[in-house]
């Protein structure tokens, strides 16, 4: 196995850098999409774990996160159009990893997992199996008044500074909604040392705060990413796998991934699985008992080997 630290060249000129996790004989890819205000080696130890199983990793931070913010003022700052320039950045990395002909998956967590919903929508042909870890499902209410205010206190000249209001906006209720909560972020995970070592990583979290262009373009690809147009779009084949945890505010604990699966299902999706895990949180990845999370996503994605190896026999 080999981690690297790698740079993707875009067609736009653009670079950005991130970790792959390669071996020598892998049966598939897998493209992680990380969550908000972290990145890619917090993955070290799932990526670990699916090497062992045959898989190659690869995880590009996100504008402003990880690799690519190498100085305090760069934390949190996205382009404009960041959200959909995401997701077709990401659509780049898959095709070149399908020249090697080794079918790549793709697995989202947090903000990553809304960047795959909105993926299987403009890239539907492109992959045929994904996992949202941590995500929800239509909030059109508070996501569209979220996108208004971003458009009233957004502009050109402060799109690079922190805002209070609209971080309070995106992630107070979830503070709110773990009670008696010993640290802002203990809606991440049952897991104190999970808690404490997010909290003391200089590039997550509340070390370091989200630009005002980054609730911009976020925001403005959740307004988009439920509407009834844009989901008619996905392959009715595509298999889906939905993790969360029990208590995990961010998918309204539990109902919110429910409801998508089920509108998925409505669509025509036929192979869609939602995993709910008692006793976790949001970061079901980094919760003290993970093995069964790691195994579930396992055999997921293991499914269609376990067939063919079948129909060989």
């Amino acid at each position: 196995m080999a981690r690297d630290k790698i740079k993707m060249t875009y067609k736009n000129g653009e670079e950005l850098f991130g970790h792959s996790w390669t071996i020598e004989k892998p049966i598939a890819n897998v493209v992680i999409l990380t969550g908000m205000e972290e990145h890619s080696l917090r993955y070290d130890h799932f990526a670990i774990f699916l090497n062992d199983n045959g898989y190659n990793v690869y995880c590009i931070d996100h504008y402003g996160q990880g690799e690519n913010a190498n100085e305090p003022e760069e934390l949190g700052v996205w382009p404009v159009s960041g959200f959909s320039k995401t997701v077709k950045n990401t659509d780049e990395l898959v095709e070149k990893l399908r020249v090697s002909v080794l079918p790549t998956y793709l697995f989202g967590h947090s903000m990553g997992s809304f960047i795959v919903q909105d993926y299987i929508q403009r890239y539907t042909e492109h992959v045929n199996k994904v996992i949202l870890s941590g995500t929800n499902g239509p909030n059109r209410l508070m996501i569209g008044i979220g996108y208004f205010l971003s458009r009233l206190l957004v502009n050109k000249k402060n799109r690079r500074k922190p805002s209070k209001f609209l971080r309070n906006l995106m992630l107070g209720p979830y503070t709110a909604a773990i009670k008696d909560h010993k640290t802002k972020t203990d809606w991440l995970s049952v897991n104190e040392e999970n808690v404490r070592r997010y909290n003391e990583d200089p590039k997550c979290g509340f070390l370091y705060e989200s630009k005002k262009s980054f609730y911009r373009e976020f925001l403005k690809g959740l307004n988009r990413l439920h509407k009834p147009k844009f989901m008619r779009k996905i392959r009715q084949d595509m298999s889906i796998l939905l993790i969360a945890g029990e208590g995990d505010p961010v998918g309204n604990k539990s109902k919110g991934p429910m409801k998508l699966a089920k509108l998925y299902k409505r669509l025509g999706i036929k192979d869609v699985e939602t995993i709910i895990y008692p006793n976790m949180r949001h970061e079901v990845l980094n919760e003290t008992d993970n093995n069964k999370v790691y195994s579930d996503v396992l055999a997921f994605l293991k499914e269609e080997h376990a067939k063919a190896e079948a129909m060989i026999k």
